[in-house]
């Protein structure tokens, strides 16, 4: 419990700000295995400590325009574990406005789930993880003041006034993927916009989520956001990577990672 509940902390806003300012070096000693690995759904499979404490850290929301909502607190509602090295959480990762100068400065707005099993080395950190946030469009919905992502021209907006630009900003030199923002435009909208509930694919919501990244490693991430996805944006085959690839992606027989030796 205390590896996981020092996990969530780190989540929460302020403290995340320390990670987007300067990436994996400020994560606390003893959370993550050097060779952690593992899935989060809707987003993706990750490998290494970078990897893992990016998707768990880097995507935590900063509050901004137009809700200025942020995880604010996390409670650990469910735990459970029967040896030392699984166990298994739900988080409710409070979601509230966070803007001094307004009246509504603290108001409470959604909840966003997070249900995880987690597998730790013999000191305590993370090795395999598997997590599932669900309902995760709908929290971006409702957290964005309730903005409808399904309609063409709130699409149109996030390409033209939000990724775009961001992408251009902050993808330059060798890590430069569209010659400017009109072409970074052109091209954008010519893929499908995608939903937040399976951000795994070549289309928008996935470079949505790997623009925030791109401030802390641009030269990993800046290949995400490009015409091609950089192997991460692209369309993949449901089960090979949702079950054909757990062997691979946690490190032993399936049914094995997540459950307690039998001897225990």
């Amino acid at each position: 419990l205390p590896s996981v509940t020092k996990i969530y902390d780190t989540v929460i806003y302020p403290n995340n700000l320390a990670f987007l300012a300067n990436g994996s070096s400020v994560v606390p000693s003893g959370l993550f295995n050097a060779n952690a690995s593992g899935r989060v759904d809707p987003v993706g499979n990750f490998t290494g400590f970078d990897d893992s404490t990016e998707y768990f850290f880097g995507l935590s929301p900063v509050p901004s325009l137009p809700s200025y909502t942020a995880f604010t607190s996390a409670p650990i509602v469910s735990f459970t574990s029967g040896c030392a090295s699984v166990a298994a959480s739900v988080v409710y990762l409070n979601t509230t406005v966070v803007n001094p100068n307004a009246t509504n400065n603290g108001d409470f707005v959604t909840v966003l789930k997070e249900v995880a099993f987690w597998h730790f080395d013999d000191d305590g950190a993370v090795l395999y993880y598997d997590a599932w946030i669900p309902n995760l469009a709908e929290w971006t919905s409702v957290s964005q003041g309730g903005l409808d992502f399904t309609n063409s021209i709130i699409q149109e907006a996030v390409i033209a006034a939000e990724l775009c630009p961001a992408i251009q900003d902050r993808c330059v030199g060798d890590n430069q993927q569209y010659a400017n923002t009109l072409d970074c435009i052109a091209q954008l909208s010519l893929k499908k916009f995608g939903s937040f509930d399976e951000v795994w694919g070549d289309d928008i919501t996935c470079r949505t989520i790997h623009v925030i990244l791109t401030q802390i490693r641009p030269d990993v991430h800046c290949p995400h956001v490009g015409p091609t996805g950089g192997g991460k944006c692209v369309d993949v085959n449901y089960t090979a990577v949702y079950a054909e690839d757990d062997v691979a992606l946690f490190g032993g027989p399936e049914g094995s990672v997540f459950n307690c030796p039998t001897d225990s």
